[in-house]
C-alpha cells in the first residue's frame, strides 16, 4: 500500500533491532534507512531487479561491522557470529513491524558490491539484509509449516518425538510425581529410626521404580 511509515514507527523498528542479542554484546550492526527513490530504485536493481522492493515507503539496510567483530572473535566471528548478530536484528525488526500493523520482508538476495556503491558502505562492514517495510494491501495466508515432531529430536540427533503434546504432558505428570516422591524421601529421612526404616526403604524403591518407568515412557515417546 502506498501509504507514507511514520517516522515513529521507523524508530519502534531500530529500537527493537538493537535491543536484540549479539555476541559478547558487541552489537556489531549498523541500520541504513531510505525513503530517497533513486537509492530505492538502485536497491532494487542490486537486488536482481526486484522491483517491487522499490514501491515501499522505507528500506532498511541491516549492516555487519566485520572488522569490529573479527577483532574480538576471528574468523569465526567474521563468518559466523556477524551474521548471526545482524540475523537477530532482523527478526526484531520483522516481529515489531507484524506488532504494529505494518508488513515488512527479509530480502537477502542481492549483490553485495552494488549494494555497498549506492549506500556508500566501506569495506569494514557487509549489507547483510534490505528490509522493505509499508503497510500491507492484502492478508498473506500463513506459509505451511512442518509441525514440532517433524523438526525436534530429543537428547540426540534422529531420535524423533512420536506426539509432542503427548510428550509434553508426560513430561509435567511425571516431573510433579518426582517432585512429590523427593519431598517424601526427604520426610522420611527426618524422621529415620529402626521403626521407620522399611519405611523409608519402601519410599525409595518405589521412586526408583518411578525413575525407571519415566525413562522408559519417554523412550516409547521418540523414534529413531
Amino acid at each position: 500500500m502506498d501509504v507514507e511509515v511514520d517516522i515513529d514507527k521507523v524508530g519502534m523498528l531500530l529500537e527493537a533491532a538493537k535491543a536484540a542479542p549479539s555476541s559478547g554484546n558487541l552489537q556489531n550492526w549498523k541500520f541504513i534507512v531510505v525513503t530517497h527513490e533513486d537509492a530505492k530504485n538502485k536497491l532494487a536493481d542490486a537486488a536482481f531487479q526486484q522491483y517491487w522492493i522499490a514501491t515501499a515507503p522505507v528500506i532498511i539496510v541491516a549492516c555487519a561491522e566485520i572488522e569490529k567483530i573479527e577483532n574480538y572473535y576471528g574468523i569465526r566471528g567474521e563468518k559466523l557470529y556477524a551474521i548471526q548478530n545482524c540475523a537477530a536484528a532482523v527478526e526484531n525488526i520483522l516481529l515489531m513491524a507484524h506488532n504494529i500493523g505494518l508488513g515488512a520482508c527479509w530480502v537477502s538476495a542481492f549483490d553485495e558490491t552494488m549494494v555497498a556503491r549506492t549506500l556508500g558502505i566501506p569495506p569494514t562492514s557487509r549489507a547483510q539484509a534490505i528490509i522493505p517495510v509499508g503497510y500491507p494491501d492484502e492478508e498473506i495466508p500463513e506459509p505451511m509449516e512442518y509441525t514440532v515432531e517433524n523438526v525436534t529430536y530429543i537428547e540426540r540427533w534422529a531420535n524423533r518425538i512420536k506426539d509432542f503434546p503427548m510428550f509434553i504432558h508426560d513430561h509435567n505428570i511425571i516431573g510433579r510425581a518426582k517432585e512429590t516422591l523427593e519431598k517424601k524421601i526427604e520426610k522420611a529421612k527426618g524422621k529415620y529410626s529402626p521403626k521407620t526404616s522399611k519405611y523409608s526403604s519402601k519410599v525409595g524403591e518405589k521412586a526408583k521404580k518411578l525413575l525407571d518407568t519415566v525413562k522408559e515412557r519417554l523412550k516409547s515417546k521418540t523414534k529413531k
